[in-house]
């Protein structure tokens, strides 16, 4: 149970951290094409999409069904926390079972935020592989505030859950930032002059 949970709660840092940062970004909103543009949304987004996304993903360790699942199977598992939990859960698979019309058609909520969220998660300025165009070209404008409105429930779904786990592993609700890898000692055979060469390359990038 407790490695289920912990891969689960190292995911919902990111949630938290991304969601925290989102709320303090505000973009441009300006009108295209009939509906209200936020102007760097996809790119707002990108980092909460990405745990999103995971948490998700029914095969993944991190994801929301399973940790659930989990910790409501374990000794700690507190209905009077659990139900409530479980209900939002459940309202949100309805949620994203329910259709919208765009393009002409009825469309599940559920096809678009995971559209958006693989758009947003593989996002940049290059677009390279080019998520985001077929989401515009398939969605429209729309499937954005869609997109960005049901990450947001999503996200907000894990970090009530992440509490859930922390009361049960007996852990603080706020995880301490991931540590960094520290980079490798030099090379002793190496030359002075080439390491002294490398770290002056790596302060100018």
């Amino acid at each position: 149970m407790s490695e289920t949970l912990r891969s689960f709660r190292r995911n919902a840092v990111h949630v938290r951290q991304a969601l925290d940062r989102l709320q303090q970004e505000t973009g441009k909103v300006q009108v295209d094409g009939g509906y209200l543009s936020d102007e760097g949304l996809i790119e707002r987004y990108k980092r909460l999409s990405i745990p999103v996304r995971r948490a998700l993903n029914p095969t993944d360790r991190a994801s929301f069904a399973h940790a659930f699942a989990t910790l409501g199977e374990g000794p700690a598992a507190e209905p009077a926390v659990m139900r409530p939990i479980g209900e939002r859960w459940q309202a949100l698979q309805h949620e994203l079972d329910s259709t919208v019309g765009l393009g002409g058609s009825k469309v599940p909520r559920r096809e678009i935020l995971a559209a958006w969220l693989e758009a947003a998660a593989f996002y940049d300025k290059l677009e390279r592989d080019r998520a985001y165009d077929r989401l515009m070209d398939r969605y429209g404008k729309a499937a954005e505030s869609i997109g960005a409105e049901l990450t947001e429930s999503a996200a907000r779904l894990i970090l009530v859950l992440d509490e859930a786990a922390a009361t049960a592993l007996g852990e603080p609700v706020i995880l301490p930032l991931p540590v960094k890898t520290p980079p490798p000692p030099p090379d002793p055979k190496e030359r002075w002059w080439r390491r002294l060469w490398q770290r002056r390359d790596k302060d100018t990038d």
